[in-house]
């Protein structure tokens, strides 16, 4: 019986979580060794291969703290859930003003649960970053 598809917390362009069927269809991999994803994105792949053995990496640095901290047990879906709620909140209540506060926030301290606030209240969930 055929798994569906995980869906990662991270959006970004190019996620190909409806390509994630044929992938693993048509790849040969024996399921040894290590499964070696150059560029994470989204991670969507490499979760629905879910090798015994896997090198994520990605030259954006926050996705790469974002599923560091989730992989050191930081952040849960309970911290999640509450993180997000409480964000939430305060962006229904304030509007733009707070998105850009959370915003100014991240660039400073560079929090992985503000990176995913704000992938996920920006504009279609699109990860975009200037100097």
């Amino acid at each position: 019986m055929a798994r569906r598809t995980l869906i990662p917390p991270i959006k970004c362009q190019g996620i190909k979580s409806k390509l994630v069927p044929w992938i693993k269809v048509n790849i040969n991999w024996s399921e040894e060794g290590r499964w070696i994803e150059p560029f994470l994105g989204s991670g969507v792949v490499g979760f629905n291969v879910r090798p015994k053995y896997a090198l994520f990496c990605d030259n954006n640095p926050h996705i790469i703290e974002f599923y560091h901290e989730i992989n050191e047990g930081n952040i849960t879906p309970p911290v999640v859930r509450q993180f997000l709620e409480r964000e939430g909140k305060l962006l229904s209540e304030s509007g733009k003003d707070y998105y850009y506060e959370v915003r100014k926030r991240f660039n400073k301290e560079h929090n992985p649960l503000d990176f995913l606030f704000l992938n996920r209240s920006c504009f279609n969930g699109m990860i975009r970053f200037n100097r």
